[in-house]
């Protein structure tokens, strides 16, 4: 009454392989290209070149991002690129940036972890705590450098570095 099962050897075909691999990779290149697309309009920033390869960059750091790479995440250089880049320079309009970066990390890359959400949570919940010390400091809104100085304010709370 025992049935007998027949174990059938297969060989993968090196060439489906390589096919289905450049399949992923075009997928996920396609995705980053329209994260950063739907991020650039949302903020009303002229896409640039320069731009979408920092975004690339950063794409790529979040898929590989662990609680180790904070540090490299708070100062990506898109993050500040995207600042500088809005036409937009009162402080609301940067706050407002700030915001809608927050929210966009959170679903930024292709990770879909439970712990790479909690990471790029607890990354946007920094940036934001960083941007509310930032009404505490006293700088002229007035003065045509303000951006400036306030995008440099953020940078330097961001560098945690010397806090480790």
């Amino acid at each position: 009454m025992a049935q007998s099962i027949e174990v059938v050897k297969m060989e993968l075909n090196p060439e489906i392989i390589a096919n289905f691999r450049q399949m992923l990779s075009n997928s996920k290149d396609d995705l980053a290209y329209d994260q950063f697309n739907a991020f650039v309009q949302r903020v009303n920033i002229s896409p640039t070149k320069k731009l979408e390869n920092s975004y690339k960059s950063l794409f790529k750091a979040l898929d590989k991002f662990s609680y180790k790479d904070m540090t490299k995440l708070l100062n990506h250089r898109f993050l500040f690129e995207v600042l500088k880049a809005s036409p937009k320079k009162r402080e609301r309009d940067l706050r407002r940036i700030i915001n809608h970066y927050c929210e966009f990390i959170q679903s930024a890359g292709s990770g879909n972890t439970v712990a790479h959400r909690s990471n790029v949570m607890r990354l946007a919940k920094m940036i934001e705590d960083s941007v509310a010390e930032l009404q505490s400091i006293e700088l002229d809104k007035k003065d045509a450098q303000f951006h400036t100085y306030w995008i440099q304010e953020l940078r330097e709370r961001l560098d945690t570095k010397d806090n480790k």
